[in-house]
């Protein structure tokens, strides 16, 4: 293909200059209220039209076909997986007006005919590439641009004040959380992280243990998370390598907010971790982050883990 003769605005590698705010904002900003449901039904029509789109554009271009993240020209993409909810959205936006590197959204449609994937997201594109796929290649001083950049982001966040009170457990919103953390990926609101435990702890079963001596190790180490209380953070819930975005030393791209939400504070680090093993490198990397914190609330992470990995849909 002889891209050099594609205007550049049509490749998959155009990106849009990021004009969204570079001062950190630690006070929660303003809260959009969601579109209108007959203008998110319109959009979700174009939506379904853009995504078949993509399919001849990729072909046209020669890149892979995603129908989840579908890749248009103009510098924008299409976001339609399972999962993705208005709450996704309304926290995108939220995190961009306080200055974080996110996408900008452009528009969101609804799809009541397919309720595992019920909205869509139009977003600019963002530049760069993958930490995971880069960090090898970093310098020494950009890998510390980027650690203090990501450890900004988080402690900003942090530092939001939830309007559903100190201890309510929900999504940006107030509404149901969204996490591969939990069993069917949808739980609470709930109103005390004694009701979170309890949740969570529900459906333990025995029937992966090769004793009921083990079994019952297993739930006395899941237990010792009900002997300390945690502050409720905001946290993004999905803090992996592979939505974090790097350019030129710099992370130009914060992802994937469906699982955003306010959370007991050790949440962000003990779902980042509790399947990585310790030689990966992103297991030190989240440890220096803030994790070395809760490696007792880790250990109580992986136990309840155990008990209950049969319960989640993956």
């Amino acid at each position: 293909m002889l891209q050099w003769l594609i205007p550049r605005v049509l490749l998959p590698d155009f990106t849009w200059s990021n004009s969204s705010s570079t001062v950190l904002s630690d006070q929660l900003p303003p809260v959009s209220q969601p579109a209108h449901p007959q203008i998110r039904r319109l959009w979700g029509i174009l939506h379904r039209y853009l995504r078949h789109f993509s399919w001849s554009y990729c072909g046209w271009v020669g890149i892979p076909y995603d129908n989840q993240i579908a890749q248009l020209p103009f510098g924008l993409l299409l976001k339609w997986s399972d999962g993705t909810r208005i709450e996704e959205v309304l926290t995108m936006e939220v995190a961009r007006k306080a200055g974080l590197p996110v996408p900008r959204v452009i528009c969101y449609g609804e799809h009541p005919d397919t309720p595992h994937a019920p909205v869509s997201i139009l977003m600019t594109r963002v530049p760069g590439r993958e930490l995971g796929q880069v960090y090898e290649t970093l310098t020494n001083e950009d890998k510390a641009s980027v650690f203090q950049q990501l450890d900004q982001y988080l402690k900003t966040i942090r530092k939001w004040k939830s309007p559903w009170g100190e201890n309510r457990i929900c999504s940006l919103v107030g509404t149901p959380l969204r996490s591969i953390r939990v069993p069917n990926h949808l739980a609470g609101p709930f109103e005390s992280e004694q009701e979170l435990n309890d949740y969570l702890r529900e459906p333990a079963w025995a029937g992966g243990f090769r004793s009921e001596m083990a079994y019952n190790d297993a739930l006395k180490r899941a237990k010792r998370m009900d002997e300390k209380s945690h502050p409720i953070v905001f946290t993004h819930g999905d803090l992996k390598h592979h939505n974090i975005m790097v350019h030129e030393g710099r992370i130009t791209g914060f992802l994937d907010w469906e699982s955003a939400g306010w959370y007991p504070d050790y949440w962000e680090f003990t779902t980042a971790l509790r399947f990585t093993p310790e030689s990966f490198r992103w297991y030190h990397f989240v440890v220096a982050l803030g994790g070395e914190s809760y490696l007792p609330e880790l250990d109580c992470e992986r136990a309840l883990t155990s008990l209950t990995s049969a319960s989640y849909c993956w």
